[in-house]
């Protein structure tokens, strides 16, 4: 492990309320009483800036594989009056793992000075303490402090805490990429963020764009071979033209010739079978409607994240729908609402939900009410196909709907009847 970092409590910022770690264990209260008061104590340790605090050598090597191993060398002279001094170890950690080994617990102001007395814990190897700290950091784990986590779960080597503090960063990567936080990340971390799939962005522009504003506010620049293969891991050819041709190419760090190189390599593999996958923060699973257990429509909507591994509740449907289909188009969620709650078909319902506002409006009804239609679609169109009328009559038609008209058309029928095709 790592020395405690004596910059490390610049490095997230504070919370409200005190932080309260435990699961140690307490020595007697009378050792607690003669430790606050100073009474009987054989030694002096002194933190990065000097401060003295007295303990007793009994209680450090119960409760600190380092204080055993090096007051089993040293505790001749602190008892003759040389303190330990700690160089790595700041005032704030030094109180709280002292206080921690003391009464098996301790509170911190905020999360900078948490990652502190994590880092003190650490260095001192107090393992309830280290673990107690990585779960409250676990639980605070946000915008604003998952980078200055992940850092310190990598110095600490502390896997499940690194590998929640990535989640989190994937998952709150577009507001991360906003802060002052993402231009001081380190260069590594930058690197394993721009690689993942998982990011929670809206497109692939907003990686490029944090790793361009990243790359222009180190100091000093990052050489040419490091800026390109940090830029090697956005996705060009997730990016739309008009964006590549108005800004990638206009960027500096992409005019050179080894910079125009790397951009038609990278299209050059996609277009001869190289698949570039789209990042999983995109993706995102909708339930729509469906029928109860009493077999009522359900107008509720639901969204699974990939990342968080979660379902949350969306704006309802107007209607209750079961028997309907859905489809995407143009960034949007139709929802064909084709059925009642008497299994007689409302007449021909269609509801548009906008994922940026969380709303569903009402659009352009077809012009056939359906049951277990199937929807496609095509070349910006959206088109029903066949199902069944409230007779149970099979219906052969096909109509397809227009976005920017908001109006529905007859195509040409298919040669049978269907309903619940694929």
């Amino acid at each position: 492990m790592q020395p405690a970092s004596k910059l490390a409590r610049a490095s997230a910022p504070p919370s409200s309320a005190p932080i309260e770690l435990g699961g140690g264990l307490a020595e007697k209260p009378s050792a607690i009483a003669k430790f606050r008061d100073g009474r009987l104590t054989d030694v002096e340790v002194l933190a990065s800036d000097g401060t003295s605090f007295r303990a007793h050598a009994l209680c450090l090597t119960s409760g600190s594989d380092y204080f055993e191993k090096r007051l089993d060398v040293e505790l001749w002279g602190c008892t003759a009056g040389q303190p330990l001094y700690l160089p790595e170890v700041p005032k704030e950690g030094l109180a709280a793992c002292l206080e921690f080994i003391y009464t098996g617990r301790c509170a911190v102001a905020d999360e900078a000075e948490l990652i502190v007395v994590l880092e003190a814990a650490a260095y001192l190897q107090i393992p309830p303490l280290v673990d107690a700290a990585a779960k409250a950091m676990r639980a605070r784990l946000s915008a604003s402090t998952s980078l200055s986590f992940l850092a310190v779960a990598e110095r600490q080597s502390l896997s499940q805490l690194a590998a929640d503090a990535l989640s989190a960063a994937a998952r709150l990567f577009a507001k991360i990429a906003a802060t002052s936080a993402w231009l001081s990340a380190p260069a590594e971390t930058v690197r394993v963020l721009l690689a993942s799939d998982r990011l929670e962005v809206a497109d692939e522009k907003a990686v490029y764009s944090a790793a361009v504003k990243w790359l222009h506010t180190q100091a000093p620049p990052p050489a040419e071979d490091d800026a390109l293969a940090l830029l090697r891991l956005v996705r060009f050819p997730l990016l739309s033209r008009e964006f590549v041709q108005e800004t990638v190419h206009n960027e500096p760090l992409l005019r050179t010739v080894a910079g125009r190189q790397m951009l038609s390599n990278s299209v050059f593999d996609a277009l001869h079978g190289d698949s570039v996958p789209r990042r999983m923060g995109f993706e995102k699973l909708y339930c729509v409607g469906g029928a109860t257990r009493e077999g009522k429509g359900d107008p509720t909507f639901r969204r699974y994240d990939f990342v968080t591994g979660r379902w949350e509740a969306l704006a309802s449907m107007a209607m209750a729908d079961w028997g309907g289909v859905a489809a995407v188009l143009g960034g949007q969620l139709y929802s064909m609402d084709n059925s009642a709650d008497n299994d007689m078909p409302v007449p021909a319902a269609v509801e548009r939900y906008d994922p940026a506002t969380n709303t569903w409006e009402v659009v352009a009804r077809m012009s056939v009410a359906r049951i277990s239609p199937a929807a496609a679609v095509v070349s910006g169109k959206l088109y029903m196909v066949g199902g069944r009328n409230d007779g149970y009559d099979h219906i052969s038609s096909v109509e397809r709907y227009d976005p920017e008209a908001n109006a529905w058309e007859a195509v040409a029928p298919m040669s049978t009847g269907r309903r619940a095709v694929a």
